[in-house]
């Protein structure tokens, strides 16, 4: 590795589908020596939370011809499933075309890593790909240089990056960023899930008589699928302050193009006011709702960008949790196990606030709840709640040393409303504590979701990969050594 350290280093902190997605970019389009290390503590690379999935009946959440990892390729999962998807063991439903199908999350999973596999084998020898299984704790610019940064490991090990990639993900919601209170007896109890991607959170819940899922979201899906898999018979009972469902996700073609707005000042209201004539005109013409939505979508990064931070406040407050509940639809197959609680009667929600969890004298949790038709707290017990209200995507309210330190240099700035960090959406460059773009340090994915908007799928971290790889391969030298880097990848 000797020769390696000699070359310009490229650094990834986060190997999950976003980091991943940016090596993958490298490996294709680079054809300079260089010397590529993605920092991440999970031994395998690709997976993330999404993909690290063992549960078959976890499923993707869109059609899989929306899921290649190469947008220069929009059919290569569908291919990849062509030739693979039989030998593990998976078809698409009888009559769906194979880019119109749903697969498993696990099954996506394994593309990801035969993809790697396959770009680590096919790229240019003289590029050495190292994982380090560690976590980055801290990032100083070089003194002297406009894009060269020290990347500090939690093992000590100081890495010197010509460029650096932050692809951090998202990150647990703490006690005290929660919207309610929680006495810490509920904390330390086994019957409250704080993480419903954990094996062991399941455990005994055959056992359990009543479920409470807080949040109805994608993520509370996921919780009911594992509780009915894991042997639950009892209630589920899911708390919504709005009272949003789940949408099966239909294949229906886009609706035409009809947004209008100015090149600066976008304000909701006129935008409501077009998108409620065309839904006006669904009706009418018996099409189905669904066929706004990419319509819409396709406008989102421009308009959030034309959108002030008050008008964009504006969205959070009224609209956000409706367009969600739009875009982000489930797999018909993965909603049927809602559907089946509550055809069996076993399946209640609570539009409401929840207030506070507390354990009561026999050890079940007590929550409390103000429901939205009415003043008066309300009450219920139950043998386990799962938290399923999300990731917290405000920098400032995590855990993680490297995005607190990260914050206190200067090296970033917090997004305004709490979604992560800003940058240059043109490149993703990330922007300083004074609005100016860092040279060689780059963002994807969840933390630039206050620049973008929607920045959560594959769709759009895939393209962000292409911005940062050809972003880095324009700095890179022109000049290649005479001798060839045997390719390695190290754990």
């Amino acid at each position: 590795m000797g020769s390696a350290q000699r070359l310009p280093h490229i650094v990834i902190i986060g190997g999950g589908l976003a980091g991943t997605a940016v090596l993958l970019r490298l490996l294709k389009d680079v054809r300079q020596p260089v010397h590529v290390t993605v920092v991440e503590s999970r031994k395998t690379l690709g997976l993330g939370l999404a993909y690290s999935t063992a549960n078959p009946q976890h499923l993707l959440n869109g059609l899989a011809r929306a899921f290649s990892l190469y947008e220069d390729e929009p059919l290569h999962f569908v291919e990849w499933l062509r030739r693979h998807a039989t030998a593990h063991g998976w078809e698409p439903e009888a009559g769906t075309l194979l880019e119109d199908s749903i697969a498993p999350r696990k099954l996506y999973g394994t593309y990801i890593q035969d993809t790697l596999q396959q770009a680590l084998r096919q790229a240019d020898s003289r590029i050495v790909v190292q994982h380090r299984c560690n976590r980055a704790v801290a990032v100083q610019p070089v003194a002297g240089s406009s894009h060269a940064y020290r990347v500090e490991l939690n093992d000590g090990v100081v890495l010197d990056a010509d460029h650096l990639v932050l692809a951090t993900g998202v990150f647990a919601r703490q006690a005290a960023a929660l919207p309610f209170a929680v006495d810490a007896q509920v904390h330390e109890s086994a019957r409250y899930v704080g993480n419903l991607w954990a094996e062991a959170a399941w455990d005994g819940i055959e056992r359990d008589e009543r479920v409470a899922l807080l949040g109805t979201g994608l993520s509370s899906l996921d919780a009911l699928i594992n509780a009915e898999q894991g042997g639950f018979q009892g209630q589920f009972v899911a708390f919504s302050r709005r009272g949003q469902k789940l949408h099966a996700r239909l294949e229906v073609e886009p609706w035409p193009d009809f947004l209008q707005y100015p090149e600066q000042g976008v304000t909701l209201l006129p935008l409501l006011r077009q998108i409620n004539t065309q839904r006006r005109k669904l009706r009418q013409s018996g099409e189905h709702w669904q066929r706004i939505v990419p319509s819409i979508r396709a406008h989102v990064p421009t308009l959030w960008a034309r959108a002030s931070d008050a008008e964009r406040r504006r969205f959070m407050h009224r609209l956000r949790s409706q367009w969600e509940a739009s875009l982000h639809r489930c797999a018909g197959a993965a909603l049927a196990w809602q559907e089946r609680a509550i055809a069996q009667g076993r399946y209640q929600a609570r539009r409401g606030t929840v207030t506070a969890l507390r354990l009561d004298s026999s050890g079940r949790i007590v929550v409390e709840y103000r429901p939205t038709q009415g003043t008066a707290v309300q009450t219920e017990v139950f043998d386990r709640v799962i938290n399923c209200l999300g990731f917290e995507f405000d920098w400032r309210k995590t855990a993680e040393p490297l995005l607190h330190q990260l914050l206190h240099s200067g090296l970033v700035q917090a997004d305004a409303l709490g979604f992560g960090i800003r940058i240059r959406a043109q490149d993703c460059a990330v922007l300083d504590a004074q609005s100016q773009a860092q040279g060689g340090l780059y963002a994807i994915g969840h933390p630039v979701r206050g620049t973008i908007w929607e920045s959560n799928a594959i769709p759009e971290q895939v393209p962000q990969a292409g911005l940062i790889a050809r972003a880095i391969r324009g700095q890179l030298p022109e000049a290649l050594p005479s001798q060839a880097v045997e390719q390695t990848v190290a754990a």
